[in-house]
């Protein structure tokens, strides 16, 4: 196994770098696990308004008040440009002006020009505080018009707009199951990019290193068949991905508080085919042995072509059937697929999830015999010659 051995000392230089990729993705996935609740709570915004009472009477009063029951009231300068300045930097979200003669409008009813303000066109606080002081003044105007005070028309509209109402926030989850949440399935939708560059950065580069002319010599001049070198080769890829994906699956078993039950075993298995799809990937690509930066560009176009091809970014449901079309020549469309099917957010059909598992592993199976063709042809003149080098000594 000296084949085998001299891989894992070249992988301890290359680890680094793939343990970069896993550790952002495991630490992005706990983010997005803590923050993601079912039981999602529905909170007022508050924000942060500025008073200028101009007026300066009781029912100016009254309304500053009650802005400050909802909002924050926060002291700016009455300046133009401290004014401007403080919404600029966010200390305020909105400057109120109540007019002189505010008081006596409403009494007469007409509530036109009553308020001056400062803010920031077409933002939220903008619309919001529009809004609220339409219903206020309208709803004094009402209260009045009735024959009311002017006293008990604003305590009735105080009370009007004070009512709370019970919102409970549902989430629109497409799919998923008791034991394969939507939430968990998002865990293993993103798992191929990870895989990918994590496994390019180790397996292929580690391959490239092997398949050097000095090294490859060597070999060929040793007792190792040129079968068993290959053979070991496949070992210690498969491997490695093996630790990659076992690391995978331990904090996917954190992340979703149990053992895995019930279809979230089906996409364990899911992740595992495609784990050693990748695997086969990386050794092909490695037999034509690409520099350094050719290699990285060949991860990203692969990691991020498939990405967006195949649904690990964005959903199936939003590409086009072209771009569907061309995603199907991709494993990770079946991987994909097959996951979807399994969280429920497509029609779950056992079959058509078995089948593409086995199209994941057809891909896997061709990637493997082109790869023998492949290490068959570029490396026959190195035997040829190591041979001829034999028979000369003799």
């Amino acid at each position: 196994m000296q084949v085998f051995k001299a891989m894992f000392k070249i992988t301890k230089k290359r680890l680094p770098s793939a343990l970069a990729y896993i550790i952002i993705f495991i630490v992005i996935s706990i983010i997005a696990s803590s923050t993601s609740s079912k039981d999602n709570k529905f909170e007022i915004t508050k924000l942060k308004i500025c008073i200028f009472d101009e007026d300066g009477t009781p029912e100016s009063r009254k309304l500053s008040e009650f802005i400050g029951e909802t909002n924050d009231i926060v002291e700016i300068e009455n300046d133009r440009d401290v004014i401007i300045d403080s919404l600029y930097y966010k200390r305020a979200d909105y400057a109120l002006i109540i007019n002189e003669g505010y008081a006596e409008k409403l009494r007469a009813g007409d509530i036109a020009n009553v308020f001056g303000s400062y803010c920031l066109d077409e933002s939220f606080s903008t619309v919001y505080m529009g809004q609220f002081l339409d219903e206020y003044t309208n709803s004094v105007k009402a209260y009045l018009s009735m024959g009311m005070s002017v006293d008990e028309a604003l305590r009735c509209t105080e009370k009007a707009l004070s009512q709370e109402t019970d919102v409970s926030m549902l989430r629109a989850d497409k799919g998923g199951n008791v034991h394969y949440s939507v939430d968990f399935a998002a865990y293993f939708q993103y798992m191929p990019y990870i895989l990918i560059s994590a496994v390019f950065i180790i397996v292929c580069q580690v391959l490239v290193t092997m398949n050097r002319k000095d090294i490859r010599f060597r070999t060929n001049c040793s007792c190792i068949s040129s079968s068993k070198y290959t053979f070991q080769l496949f070992l210690g890829s498969g491997l490695f991905v093996l630790a990659v994906w076992l690391l995978l699956m331990i904090v996917g078993i954190m992340l979703n508080e149990e053992m895995y039950t019930g279809r979230a075993w089906y996409a364990v298995f899911n992740s595992l085919i495609f784990s050693f799809v990748v695997a086969a990937i990386a050794v092909f690509v490695s037999s034509f042995e690409p520099a350094d930066n050719v290699l990285n560009l060949i991860t990203q176009v692969l990691g991020l072509g498939m990405s967006f091809l195949c649904g690990v970014f964005i959903p199936m449901e939003m590409l086009s059937d072209k771009v569907l079309a061309v995603g199907r020549f991709l494993p990770a469309y079946w991987y994909i697929s097959a996951n979807e099917m399994i969280a429920d957010v497509t029609p779950y059909s056992f079959g058509k999830v078995m089948q593409c598992y086995m199209i994941q592993l057809g891909f896997a199976a061709a990637l493997i015999l082109l790869t023998l063709l492949v290490r068959r042809v570029r490396y026959s003149g190195a035997a040829i010659a190591t041979n001829a080098k034999k028979a000369a000594l003799s």
